[in-house]
Formats: C-alpha cells, sequence, structure tokens
C-alpha cells in the first residue's frame, strides 16, 4: 500500500492551526475522526496512541518533515492525514516540523504499515517536493501535486 492508494483530499489540513507537537497530533486525529465520524472517546484514543508512539522517539526527519504513526486495531483501512504548517512547530528533530504525515495502520497489516511509511519517506527525501507543498495553498493544492 503507498501513500498514492491511501490518499484523500478531506484528510489534508493547510494550514495547521496548531503551534506544538501535541496540538498538530491532536488537530490531525480531528480531522480524521470528523471525517470518519467518530465519537471525541475514540479520537482521543487515537491522539494518546499516536502521541505514546511519538514518546519512544520522535519521528521528525530532515527537510521539517515528520511522519508520527500508530498501529490500531479494529481500523478498517489505513489512513494518511496531511497537515502543512505555516511556522516551523517544535516536533523533536534538529529543526522545526512544518510538514506533517500522520499515519493510522491497522495493526493486522504490518507489511502495509512499512509500505507506506516507505512510500511517504520517498517522498520526503525530495527537497524540491517538500518546497512545493510547503508553498500549497489549500489542501486542493496538495492532493494535485500527487497526481500531476
Amino acid at each position: 500500500m503507498t501513500l498514492l492508494e491511501t490518499l484523500d483530499r478531506d484528510l489534508i489540513k493547510v494550514p495547521l492551526s496548531s503551534a506544538d507537537g501535541s496540538s498538530v497530533i491532536d488537530e490531525l486525529v480531528g480531522l480524521y475522526a470528523a471525517k470518519q465520524g467518530l465519537p471525541q472517546a475514540e479520537a482521543s484514543s487515537i491522539a494518546a496512541a499516536v502521541k505514546a508512539r511519538e514518546a519512544l522517539g520522535s519521528t521528525a526527519m530532515e527537510n521539517g518533515i515528520a511522519i508520527p504513526h500508530a498501529k490500531l486495531h479494529g481500523l478498517a483501512r489505513n489512513a494518511v492525514v496531511i497537515g502543512i504548517s505555516r511556522i516551523p512547530v517544535p516536533f523533536g528533530g534538529k529543526e522545526g516540523t512544518r510538514v506533517f504525515f500522520l499515519v493510522l495502520a491497522r495493526d493486522d497489516s504490518p507489511a502495509e504499515h512499512i509500505q507506506l511509511l516507505s512510500s511517504i519517506a520517498k517522498v520526503a527525501s525530495s527537497q524540491l517536493f517538500v518546497r512545493m507543498l510547503l508553498s500549497s495553498k489549500t489542501p486542493q493544492d496538495v492532493y494535485q501535486l500527487f497526481f500531476e
């Protein structure tokens, strides 16, 4: 499973309004929960799982990218929520993070989870593509970048 197979234009937020890592996770999970019609308790549980994984080691990478993620029991389908911040957000890396790929993966499909993370890492390794993401003004702009 690749990023392109998972991408949903309704799960892209530009710009993020949060200014710290924990709030970014809450904001991205909130977008996912709203799209899925999940109750607040379930959204809180998902955010807690992502934060627990992040506490084990930051998922911040070079180029101002982070890939917070969690494996979740009972998830029907893997999901990626993309958020772009106008300001660098402290997220545990050497530099502030501006592009977030929140990965929510089924706990019964580790191979798909790894494929998805790998596909995102490939995209994140292109400085040109990251600059194009950062110049995006709307979720539609971000979505189109992946399919042009």
